[in-house]
């Protein structure tokens, strides 16, 4: 299902000393100054995201009729909590864990036994030993647990999660918008929809081409508080798109197929590895044009999002490939170097509840996995996968390439046309650059 991975010491970045020059499909475009390097094709113009006037509105005034504003410690609380969970221990991970703390203490407890034991005595040892394992278990096991999402619980997430989760999806739905201009998807699919930040994201580009929406939460609460911010906060609104669908679990039938599937921050209430799989499938197999899996940009969030982009790519019978944020499908060179996750930031403007509005940054990690065989039109630009370090004169960036490979390329005044030279000094982290 994986493909064998064989890691070596290495550098995680090598120095490229092949000359780099702007797409020639583009090069007339910039002479002509169609194209402006601060403007280029593969910069995002998502710099602050911004929750909809309309969508803000609706949130403070269910929070001011909830008497959210005591939850403000508890949001606070709640959204460090998410930001530093792990995923649930494997049950064979457990097995060796505890096989080995068995055999320490097995040791330990019978070399101070200086005389042949009975057999009550044998089953007592056997006992302390069990109880002392369970023990040391319990101290080095990650506790996981899913998290119970009632009505307080689910204003606070509200409150502290809504702001950064939309604007990783904008974020991210930019980068269809921005290749694909003419594409205008139908349907939407988001699993664990929670407050409702996925519907908000596709309304922002496709808000007049989406006809049918399917959401799934298991918490009836959430499922309630995201209607109701869609009829404006109000019970007496009528709901503004005609099909829009909230579900507690994935529908059993595969008939029917959605343009874009989402799965945000969701996959970390899955049991097991097994069970992130299965979900993957089900959702690969209602797919028709694009999977986004979108977790939190830590290690472990990482390591969610790269297991379905590797299990998608050589696991399933459906081809696909990885749309963006890879300019490949080879295997992910940051999960080769094992301890830095490819994770992207973005800037983001808090709701102002119940204190003034603050401008923060979040890291996510994501993958846009698409239906189908790469076209052979893919420019397969470089992603840059780190903040650029803009001096005078020169700038470094570090990308990755569509050989699956990380490069550190030193974009200087005197070595690079201004075209080149321009487009790399104006990009930012998670960018594509229109190299060659």
């Amino acid at each position: 299902m994986f493909r064998k991975i064989k890691f070596s010491q290495l550098s995680i970045y090598t120095n490229y000393s092949t000359r780099v020059e702007i797409d020639s499909s583009l090069r007339e475009g910039f002479n002509r100054q169609e194209y402006k390097p601060r403007k280029h094709p593969g910069r995002s113009q998502v710099k602050v995201a911004i929750i909809p006037p309309d969508i803000q509105k609706a949130i403070k005034l269910i929070l001011q009729d909830s008497g959210a504003k005591s939850y403000q410690q508890e949001s606070v609380k709640l959204n460090n909590y998410i930001h530093s969970r792990l995923l649930p221990p494997e049950d064979d991970d457990i097995r060796r864990k505890a096989s080995k703390i068995h055999e320490t203490v097995s040791k330990r407890v019978l070399s101070k036994m200086d005389k042949e034991l009975t057999q009550e005595e044998v089953e007592t040892c056997n006992k302390k030993i069990d109880t002392t394992v369970f023990n040391v278990l319990k101290k080095n096991v990650y506790r996981w647990g899913n998290i119970s999402y009632d009505k307080a619980t689910s204003l606070q997430y509200l409150m502290a999660r809504a702001p950064p989760e939309y604007a990783a999806l904008v974020r991210i739905l930019d980068e269809i918008k921005r290749r694909l201009p003419d594409y205008t998807p139908r349907s939407f699919f988001d699993f664990g929809s929670g407050v409702g930040t996925g519907t908000w994201a596709v309304n922002t580009y496709w808000k007049n081409d989406i006809f049918d929406y399917f959401t799934v939460d298991t918490s009836t609460h959430m499922n309630d508080l995201a209607r109701l911010i869609l009829c404006q906060g109000r019970d007496n609104v009528v709901m503004p798109f005609k099909s829009y669908h909230q579900r507690q679990f994935l529908p059993a039938s595969v008939d029917l197929k959605y343009n874009i599937v989402l799965s945000a921050f969701s996959l970390f209430e899955m049991p097991s590895m097994q069970s992130r799989l299965e979900t993957i499938q089900k959702l690969w197999n209602k797919t028709e044009d694009f999977l986004i899996i979108v977790e939190h940009g830590s290690n472990a969030g990482f390591r969610v999002v790269n297991e379905a982009r590797e299990f998608i790519l050589n696991g399933c019978k459906e081809k696909g490939y990885a749309f963006a944020p890879c300019p490949n499908n080879n295997v992910c060179p940051r999960y080769l170097e094992l301890e830095t996750p490819c994770n992207f930031l973005i800037k983001y403007e808090t709701l102002g509840f119940p204190s003034k509005v603050e401008i923060m940054a979040n890291l996510f990690s994501y993958i846009i996995l698409r239906k189908g065989d790469r076209p052979s039109d893919d420019p397969q630009w470089p992603r840059i996968v780190r903040a650029p370090i803009v001096r005078s004169g020169h700038t470094i960036c570090r990308l990755c390439t569509q050989n699956g490979e990380l490069k550190e390329i030193i974009f200087s005044k005197g070595k690079y046309d201004q075209s080149t030279y321009r487009c790399a000094r104006s990009s930012n982290w998670g960018d594509t650059l229109p190299v060659k």
